[in-house]
Formats: C-alpha cells, sequence, structure tokens
C-alpha cells in the first residue's frame, strides 16, 4: 500500500491506534483531493473554454442540467487513460513533477515581481528571491529524476500546452 510507510510511522512514534488513525486521515485527505479533483478540473476545463483558451465544445453545458458535461467526460477520459497507462506510481510521479513546473514559475513570479514592483504591499520574506531561486533548482532536480517515458509524457503535455496556447492567440 501507499500510505503504509505513514502508517508504520505513526504506530511506532504513537501507538498502533495512531497509525489507524493515521490511516484512516490519508484515506479521508485523498478521497478529499480525488473528489475535489474530479468537480474542479472539469469546470476549470470549461471556464478556459468558455474565454478561448481551451476547443470550444468543452465550453457547452448539458441542455437539462446545466453542468460542463463535455468538460466532464473529457476530464474523466482523460484520467482513466492516464490511470491504465502506467500504473499508481507512474502516474504520481508525472504529477509530482507537473506540481514541480507549476512551483518554478510560481518562484520564478516571485523573483520578477520583486524586480518589477519592489514596494508592493506584499508580505515580505527575509531572502526571497534566494529562497525562490533555491526552490526552483530543487524542482528542476526532481523532474531531472524521472524516467524516460515520463519525461516524453511530460514533453508531450507541454507541446500540447504550447500548441494551444498558439492557436488561442492566432484565433483572437
Amino acid at each position: 500500500l501507499p500510505f503504509a510507510p505513514v502508517a508504520e510511522t505513526a504506530s511506532a512514534l504513537i501507538s498502533p491506534a495512531g497509525g489507524i488513525l493515521t490511516t484512516i486521515a490519508v484515506l479521508m485527505s485523498t478521497g478529499g483531493a480525488n473528489s475535489s479533483l474530479m468537480l474542479d478540473s472539469p469546470r476549470l476545463m470549461f471556464s478556459l473554454a468558455a474565454e478561448g483558451e481551451f476547443p470550444k465544445p468543452l465550453a457547452r453545458l448539458h441542455p437539462r442540467f446545466r453542468t460542463p458535461s463535455v468538460a466532464i467526460w473529457s476530464f474523466a477520459a482523460l484520467v482513466w487513460l492516464l490511470a491504465v497507462s502506467g500504473g499508481f506510481f507512474w502516474l504520481l510521479a508525472v504529477t509530482a513533477a507537473a506540481s514541480m513546473v507549476m512551483y518554478i514559475s510560481i518562484c520564478a513570479a516571485l523573483i520578477q515581481l520583486r524586480r518589477t514592483q519592489p514596494q508592493a504591499d506584499a508580505l515580505r520574506v527575509h531572502f526571497g528571491p534566494v529562497l525562490s531561486a533555491i526552490g526552483i533548482f530543487m524542482s528542476i532536480v526532481l523532474i531531472a529524476r524521472l524516467e524516460l517515458s515520463q519525461a516524453l509524457l511530460m514533453g508531450v503535455t507541454v507541446l500540447i500546452a504550447a500548441a494551444n496556447w498558439w492557436l488561442a492567440r492566432t484565433t483572437t
């Protein structure tokens, strides 16, 4: 089980009952995250399609229920395809790498914002740009540890996203 190390650690540090409670908490957290993902992601796809950033069919609403049915079915099919194509740990590694790309973007944005708006009324952390640079470096190191097939999937995703971005920009 992927959460067994967490349960074993909690059992050793707290008690066997603590291991059981930790296992229940991990299962509830994972279930909540998956439920949120299934509810939020199709609606994000719908919103992006409505704004012209994603293909227009994803912006269609179900005539009776007024839900983004095309986006829901498309997202479910995509998740199913990814789930059956590589296994849990493979998908977990790709998801973690995608998160690293997001963290790189956030860290780089912080550096740029501090440079262009040094007097902005915002939370300030000592050595923020240095910490951001360390975050970028560590994220790149983690991405570099992907297997070739995982890196190829990430690359294909980047190419599809870039093509979508270019098409959205040229058609508006």
